[in-house]
């Protein structure tokens, strides 16, 4: 990374250490953001030491301690990371300890859907209103249905999706080109035949409201634009309201949990099919785009279904192991 991305009084220990960051494919828009943050920081401030003292390091942690706890902890944690980094050019460097940590909020499990659930969710998304005064789109339910669709059966990142051009949409392999997603990671999704045939009659629809530009997003909006994240989290709060999914409090299921129903549906499947689920998570891993193993394991919240299987299986493994009733062999 050049050092002229940075401006502070350390720009060039910034920027080594950001080339570290993207060596090890780290490297994702939040914590280089975070990152630039604490260059500007510094460069308001007086380093008499030369470096990163306890002072600054604080002030800096100060800095959003109004802010819910997983984000103080990630600026905790970069700030930690870059500290231990300059430290091995400046040893006067205060590394911040244990004691600064900010708690860590609760993990919120992952809303599993059923079946139904879904089909309420993409009945709502076609039932929605393609020309309104704020989103006036001839094929606004279609993307909508489509985009849930696809998310649901192939476990994608709403980013990733969002991000697919029409290059990337292989309709005649039915394949995937998800390309620098979160920790700079390409990969190839295959996608089911069913998915397939919704995405084709999705382009069929899509080419007759935005130009057909290789280079244009697959999912488009009013203005022949992609769509924001944000504008998509937004319909679907809508739908899940409609459907019933939501507390009266604004509580409810996140279009995030639809890749948490991926990977534990692909278990449940597994289980039922007998096949050895631990030797086939590295594959689920792979498919979902995570770095390793122990990333997929946050998705695979353990249901009822799930439960119910591998007792099954247990079962039918231990019947030939203990004797059978009345056997005092």
């Amino acid at each position: 990374m050049a050092t002229g991305r940075f401006g502070g009084p350390l720009a060039s220990e910034f920027a080594a250490f950001a080339a570290t960051l993207e060596a090890s494919a780290t490297a994702n828009k939040t914590t280089l953001t975070q990152l630039r943050a604490l260059d500007r920081f510094t460069a308001q401030r007086d380093l008499p030491s030369g470096t990163i003292d306890e002072t600054l390091a604080k002030a800096w942690l100060a800095g959003c301690a109004t802010r819910a706890p997983n984000t103080r902890r990630a600026r905790y944690y970069l700030q930690r990371r870059f500290c231990r980094f300059l430290a091995t050019r400046h040893p006067g460097t205060f590394v911040p300890g244990e004691s600064l940590r900010p708690r860590r909020r609760p993990a919120k499990p992952p809303h599993i859907y059923s079946r139904d659930q879904v089909r309420a969710l993409l009945a709502g998304a076609l039932a929605l209103r393609d020309w309104t005064s704020r989103h006036p789109c001839p094929i606004r339910s279609t993307t909508l249905h489509t985009l849930i669709l696809l998310l649901a059966t192939s476990g994608l990142r709403i980013s990733e999706a969002l991000h697919l051009t029409l290059a990337d949409v292989d309709l005649a392999e039915g394949v995937l080109s998800i390309r620098q997603s979160k920790f700079r990671k390409s990969r190839l999704v295959p996608v089911s035949a069913a998915t397939l045939e919704a995405l084709r009659s999705y382009h069929d629809l899509r080419v007759g409201v935005a130009p057909a530009d290789p280079t244009g997003a697959f999912f488009v909006s009013g203005r022949g634009t992609g769509y924001s994240t944000a504008t998509v989290q937004a319909m679907f709060r809508d739908l899940t309201a409609q459907a019933g999914l939501r507390e009266p409090d604004g509580r409810g299921p996140r279009l995030h949990d639809l890749r948490a129903n991926f990977a534990v549906t692909r278990l449940l499947l597994w289980y039922r099919d007998g096949e050895n689920v631990m030797a086939r998570l590295p594959l689920l891993s792979t498919y979902l785009g995570h770095a390793c193993v122990s990333d997929t394991e946050v998705y695979l919240r353990i249901t009822t279904a799930l439960l119910q299987e591998a007792s099954t299986r247990f079962h039918a493994f231990a019947e030939g192991l203990l004797p059978a009733a009345g056997d005092q062999s």
